[in-house]
């Protein structure tokens, strides 16, 4: 491939929520002419705007944001096609002089993305795994077995049928085709720099308590009161995220207000856990230590600028 053919460099700055990716993507966008694109799977959906930290309308005036507002929640929103909408933008940020920034906390979404993951041609996992989780919760495990019997009878004369979670994997892998096998496309051809923005621990902890509290203190109760007056119930699966589900609990009387914001915390606290965990396999990203500086301090921003045009030299 030539050097005119080579696709643009995508840089990127992702991390658990909560630790500042923002501020510091947009503080960077003053050095770098880019593009954001979010890489947030709560943020594809329209309406949802308090809850999954969306960027505001400030924001979004500063820099060009793209895959934000896809999808209405009662609308099945995949890793495929969000990987579709976004092969499909990086020649156009291109075209305009500009680079790429991915920004988010979705690593399922960034690695489809970087790694050329096909996920047109099988169910998207997580997805395929909360439906089968909630067919098992509403109409319990034997249809389920059944179903297996039916797909995969080698399979179903292996495993215990009494067990829930090998017969919902058995079903994934049956529904993917056999195997388990993710099928490739090709990896993106271009130069990736990605930082990762880490915190320790208990600050990281610290700032995802505080945006539980800033959250319900700021609109977020008005906002799923919103989305349930238009019809999404709360037990479609965007309004079952971390701060909706708490917020929908309380409008119904079911927990107090300080219920809510604790369960929020906590949940939020277990997921950016599972984030962190996703994002420490990827041998590219470049780990930013913050300690408990604001995500568009000064010195961050600086060493932020060094790490990627380190990585893109």
């Amino acid at each position: 491939m030539t050097r005119s053919q080579t696709p643009a460099p995508i840089i990127g700055v992702i991390g658990p929520t909560a630790s500042g990716k923002t501020d510091l993507a947009l503080a960077l966008a003053r050095t770098w002419p880019v593009e954001i694109m979010v890489a947030d799977s709560r943020q594809a959906y329209r309406g949802m705007d308090i809850g999954t930290a969306k960027p505001d309308a400030s924001a979004r005036d500063a820099v060009p944001h793209h895959l934000i507002d896809l999808a209405h929640p009662d609308e099945p929103f995949t890793v495929a096609q969000w990987v579709e909408r976004a092969r499909a933008l990086l020649p156009q940020i291109a075209g305009r002089g500009r680079l790429p920034m991915i920004v988010g906390g979705t690593g399922l979404y960034v690695s489809a993305l970087l790694d050329g993951h096909d996920y047109d041609s099988q169910p998207w996992w997580p997805e395929l795994r909360a439906r089968l989780s909630d067919e098992l919760a509403g109409g319990g495990l034997e249809p389920l077995a059944t179903r297996l019997s039916t797909l995969d009878p080698e399979a179903a004369e292996r495993i215990d049928l009494r067990n829930p979670r090998r017969v919902l994997r058995a079903i994934e892998r049956a529904q993917a085709g056999g195997g388990g096998v993710v099928p490739r496309s090709e990896p993106y051809a271009g130069r990736i720099a990605l930082i990762g923005l880490d915190r320790p621990r208990r600050e990281l902890y610290r700032r995802i308590d505080e945006r539980a509290e800033w959250l319900f203190a700021n609109g977020l109760l008005d906002e799923v009161r919103r989305l349930l007056d238009a019809g999404y119930g709360s037990d479609l699966r965007p309004m079952g995220g971390h701060g909706y589900r708490e917020a929908a609990a309380h409008l119904a009387g079911e927990w107090s207000m300080q219920q809510a914001v604790e369960v929020t915390a906590r949940r939020t606290r277990q997921y950016a856990k599972r984030q962190l965990t996703w994002f420490r396999r990827d041998p590219r990203i470049e780990w930013l230590s913050a300690g408990d500086r604001a995500g568009d301090d000064g010195t961050l921003v600086a060493d932020a600028n060094r790490l990627l045009r380190a990585a893109l030299a």
